[in-house]
């Protein structure tokens, strides 16, 4: 049977007592266990390793697990090592940050009104080819990248550049082809010779699937309980937008590397760190996590997704890799609450149990937490109701908690007094519990 774990709640006193890369491993197999996850996680405090593991499989076809050495594909977490190879090229003075798209591509639309610096934090306006309606029957097919280009530009904008904050993929496809108009180099050569070899990051590159790549882990999607092979992408499309692989041991490379001068000087790294619209700097989002300064990404590509996350005051590190499209974001949070000391749930097996329908009565109405969130009851069930989407059902696993029948591992619990009047009420999600406060 498979195991059921406490809440992970101890008092801030016994911070001492605690055994972190245990607490760590237990959430993290929580997850395998019982939710499913497939991948591999890091996480470093102080340049030690407080947990360094694979879970699920790489290959199931195969039956081969994964390792801590296995190879992910990381999506747009590519975008902070093309925001550097830009400032480089900013520091030897071949680019400038104000130069206009139009010098590299005259004919680009409005490109005389769109700077580097606006591709680089998603300000151009320019729109995104992921966001077009026929993506999908295109993405499988190798095009050229002046055909790829040919595709986004031809797009209106979505706003005047510089005006507002979209994310784009198309703004860091182009900053990789002006990479390589100004270095004379393939952006693979000058990432490799001007990053990767410096920092030893040799398990880190372009991936190409015509190439044998050992320890590479194969993505796969999830379909309810149900896994698919993930579906094809061709990876001209992601280019500099998300299309390199890396390992948790390089990624941590990379991670030290920001804290000196080995890729950027400290200017460039002020540029790229300075927050714009949206939290957004070069590459990067840079935000707090319950008052501790954060600067991260996530990646998103067909059966891959990661989460890299440095806390940078506190010399802490994570990178969460998945291979079945898990929600790493919520994952590679939950282990820095567990580290900062903040109540996790750990993912236990939710059974539903029979309740009396008027109890229902008492959690009705609506609660805030940013987001309004509503609770209706019908037919003697109660429910979670948004305009515009369905309605969820919350089945009982006591008279006070109730989980999302969707099987997204959100949980609300009621505290109530005597009298049965509900005094608080918490919202669980991925084991991040929060407060929400009922406003009607």
């Amino acid at each position: 049977m498979k195991k059921v774990f406490l809440l992970l709640m101890l008092p801030l006193s016994m911070a001492a007592q605690k055994n972190y890369p245990q607490l760590l491993d237990q959430y993290m197999q929580a997850q395998a266990d019982i939710k499913g996850f497939s991948g591999a996680v890091l996480v470093m405090k102080q340049n030690k390793v407080l947990l360094r593991k694979g879970y699920g499989l790489a290959d199931r076809e195969w039956s081969i697990a994964n390792t801590a050495d296995a190879k992910f594909r990381i999506g747009s977490v590519t975008k902070q090592f093309t925001a550097a190879c830009i400032l480089q090229l900013v520091e030897k003075g071949k680019l400038s940050l104000d130069d206009k798209l139009s010098k590299f591509y005259p004919d680009f639309p409005k490109g005389d009104s769109v700077t580097i610096h606006m591709l680089l934090n998603h300000t151009s306006g320019i729109a995104s080819y992921t966001d077009q309606k026929n993506f999908v029957e295109v993405a499988t097919l190798p095009w050229s990248k002046d055909s790829i280009i040919a595709y986004f530009k031809k797009v209106p904008y979505n706003f005047s550049p510089g005006t507002k904050w979209t994310y784009n993929n198309s703004g860091y496809f182009l900053l990789g082809c002006i990479i390589e108009k100004v270095s004379g180099q393939s952006y693979n050569d000058y990432l490799r010779q001007n990053i990767l070899d410096k920092l030893g990051m040799k398990n880190s590159g372009v991936d190409k699937l015509d190439s044998v790549l050992s320890l590479r882990a194969k993505g796969y999607s999830r379909k309810g309980k149900q896994t698919n092979n993930a579906d094809y992408i061709s990876m001209e499309w992601p280019f500099s937008a998300g299309f390199l692989y890396s390992t948790l041991d390089d990624l941590y490379k990379w991670d030290r590397a920001l804290y000196g001068n080995a890729v950027l000087t400290d200017a460039s790294k002020q540029k790229m760190f300075t927050p714009g619209k949206s939290n957004y700097g070069y590459g990067v989002i840079i935000d707090s996590m319950e008052k501790h300064f954060r600067i991260w990404h996530n990646g998103g590509i067909p059966g891959f997704s990661t989460n890299l996350s440095r806390f940078v005051n506190d010399d802490i590190c994570t990178v969460v890799f998945s291979n079945n499209e898990m929600n790493t974001d919520f994952i590679a949070i939950a282990m820095a609450d567990i580290l900062f000391d903040l109540p996790v749930e750990v993912p236990y097996i939710h059974k539903e149990v029979k309740i009396d329908p008027a109890l229902l009565d008492r959690y009705v109405g609506k609660y805030s937490a940013g987001l309004t969130l509503e609770l209706i009851k019908k037919d003697g069930k109660l429910y979670r109701h948004r305009d515009g989407t369905p309605d969820i059902e919350l089945k009982p696993e006591s008279e006070t908690k109730f989980f999302y029948s969707d099987d997204t591992d959100r949980q609300l619990e009621f505290e109530v007094d005597a009298s049965g009047k509900v005094i608080k009420t918490w919202f669980f999600n991925s084991g991040q519990k929060g407060e929400i406060k009922k406003i009607q």
